[in-house]
């Protein structure tokens, strides 16, 4: 219930009831793993990668960055570049791995251009009215 709490709080909005029970529900994100970021013992971020299955020859695995989330007060103070440098040693992203990451539209972070990552793909999405009904 602690490490819902802090993401209650990174996030800004909801309980920590729910938080909790989409980080126990593995139905929630299948081949998605859910991380938080920690400075000076507080969670100042959260992101989620989904691992997404190819089926062209020779391609590269992929890695779906996602759910990036920061607290207020820590943007601008390089932990997205963290991340991505966790990525990119930690993981192998841009070496065994490929990484598509959602972002808004028209707000690529800055420093996605220092790691190397470029415009690929355009995203659509189809949203699902509150309460999941059809509008």
């Amino acid at each position: 219930m602690q490490d819902a709490e802090a993401l209650r709080e990174v996030y800004g909005a909801g309980d920590a009831e729910e938080f909790a029970a989409r980080l126990a529900d593995r139905h929630t994100a299948p081949g998605t793993t859910h991380y938080v970021v920690e400075a000076d013992g507080r969670v100042v971020a959260a992101f989620a990668l989904t691992s997404l299955g190819r089926l062209r020859p020779g391609g590269r695995s992929r890695l779906f960055l996602h759910e990036i989330k920061l607290r207020s007060n820590v943007r601008g103070t390089g932990i997205a570049d963290d991340i991505l440098r966790w990525l990119s040693t930690g993981l192998g992203v841009g070496s065994r791995h490929e990484l598509l990451a959602l972002t808004p539209p028209g707000q690529p972070p800055a420093g996605f251009a220092g790691f190397g990552l470029t415009e690929s793909h355009h995203v659509f999405k189809w949203a699902v009215p509150e309460g999941g009904g059809r509008p």
